[in-house]
């Protein structure tokens, strides 16, 4: 089964709240300030992966297993706690 985070569920909801009957997306001011959060959360989240990765990398190339060890139980704890099931 794939899974959601919730910050892409709500994400998701408030675009199809903003759609019209012939699908466009039209955002009102309501909705853009419902998103703004959402999407800082999801900036957040994806930096913070893609910087554990980039160290996990170097962990690794610096043959430091230990290191590397603790930043890959770092992203498997993070992306365990990505998504709902």
């Amino acid at each position: 089964m794939i899974g959601i985070h919730p910050i892409h569920r709500k994400m998701a909801l408030i675009t199809w709240m903003s759609m019209n009957q012939d699908g466009k997306i039209k955002l009102d001011e309501v909705a853009i300030q419902m998103l703004k959060p959402l999407l800082k959360q999801n900036l957040m989240m994806i930096q913070r992966l893609d910087e554990l990765k980039s160290l996990s990398y170097i962990a690794y190339m610096a043959k430091e297993n230990e290191w590397h060890h603790d930043i890959c139980a770092r992203i498997e704890a993070l992306e365990k706690d990505l998504f709902e099931v």
